[in-house]
């Protein structure tokens, strides 16, 4: 999933002393995030990816804190909580977002906040709508896209994994076919046929 996360990026994967941010939403024990780390520095010794996260298991925080400051990164960006009702990283942006978000998990006792956020709009993270409380995975995604930079600060770039419920649930008009509507229409969605994973 990270050779798609980098792919075709020049400026990190060519330039010398280059600091690039990454971040996940749900990031266990933080194996995503190191991968990520250790497949940069394979392609371009010089570059740094500071890695960003929030874990809601308790335990799993304290080993991807743990990992952090072992490999001797920032520990303080990892942040304990629930992503979905307590985003830690609020207005933060990044140039990498990764993830592998719970899938099929209820999010009805997160759905108190995430209807409050919903209604700030686009000035939250759920202006596209909302999912059925039964699956947060779209919730994890808008979550990503909400970090994203704009195009004048250098963009970002997202590699998700969803299982396929999110291509189809919801009618037409529904929470999850207006995420869908958003990210087509605003071009977030890239596709490459020729790439070999």
């Amino acid at each position: 999933m990270v050779n798609i996360l980098f792919y075709d990026d020049n400026d990190i994967l060519s330039g010398n002393n280059v600091a690039k941010t990454i971040y996940d939403p749900a990031c266990g024990t933080g194996g995503m995030l190191s991968v990520a780390e250790e497949y940069l520095h394979s392609l371009n010794a010089s570059t740094e990816l500071v890695s960003f996260g929030q874990e809601i298991n308790d335990q799993t925080f304290a080993i991807c804190k743990a990992d952090m400051l072992i490999k001797g990164n920032n520990a303080d960006y990892i942040k304990d909580g629930n992503t979905l009702s307590d985003d830690q990283f609020a207005g933060s942006t990044f140039d990498y977002i990764l993830s592998n978000p719970p899938f099929g998990r209820e999010w009805k006792n997160e759905k108190a906040k995430v209807e409050e956020e919903a209604k700030l709009g686009f000035g939250g993270r759920f202006g596209a709508g909302l999912p059925a409380t039964s699956d947060g995975q779209m919730l994890f995604l808008m979550t990503a896209i909400s970090k994203m930079k704009d195009i004048d600060k250098g963009g970002s770039r997202i590699a998700i994994i969803h299982n396929g419920s999110p291509l189809f649930t919801g009618d037409a008009g529904s929470g999850p076919s207006e995420i869908r509507r958003y990210i087509l229409e605003n071009d977030l969605l890239e596709a490459n046929s020729k790439h070999q994973m």
